[in-house]
């Protein structure tokens, strides 16, 4: 009886193996498949109704014309946190329809653009007379007021003599 036990473990395992292996084998190999091999890419396309992120997960509903999908992304949080806000359209590679969806893959996002108004500038209206500059008398200004010394100033800055 004891002859029967090894081989009939093997025939199990490699039973197991060849069942799951190409399930396995397209999620860990997809990348270095070659374009004819992979599966199609099945883009579903939403705008951002809302968004909430946790410490380690990003949930994201979309609103498609299908219905309302509610996307958990655990990886690259933060940079798709960046990137998505609400009310963004944004493109989904997904099987086909379903309400939750686990990490799917972000294909296209397309930011809202929000118009700002500038409001009317307010034209600049002269100063009140009271606020004008004194004219002091020429020989005030060439002197200094602690020492007496007078100095050149440029005629730029003088005042106009009207």
């Amino acid at each position: 009886m004891k002859a029967w036990v090894i081989p009939t473990t093997l025939f199990c395992v490699g039973l197991g193996l060849g069942l799951s292996g190409p399930i396995l084998a397209t999620q860990y190999m997809e990348p270095f498949m070659p374009g004819f091999l992979k599966k199609p890419l099945h883009p579903l396309e939403g705008i951002v109704t809302h968004k909430q992120r946790d410490q380690d997960r990003l949930l994201v509903t979309v609103t498609t014309q299908d219905g309302t999908i509610l996307a958990t992304f655990r990886k690259q949080v933060a940079e798709i946190d960046l990137l998505v806000e609400e009310e963004d359209s944004i493109t989904l590679d997904v099987r086909e329809y379903e309400p939750f969806v686990n990490d799917p893959l972000v294909l296209k996002v397309n930011k809202q653009v929000h118009q700002v108004q500038i409001p009317n500038p307010v034209p600049a209206s002269p100063p009140p007379a009271s606020m004008e500059q004194e004219h002091l008398p020429h020989s005030q200004l060439e002197s200094s007021p602690s020492t007496g010394e007078s100095f050149e100033k440029p005629e730029h800055i003088l005042p106009s003599k009207t």
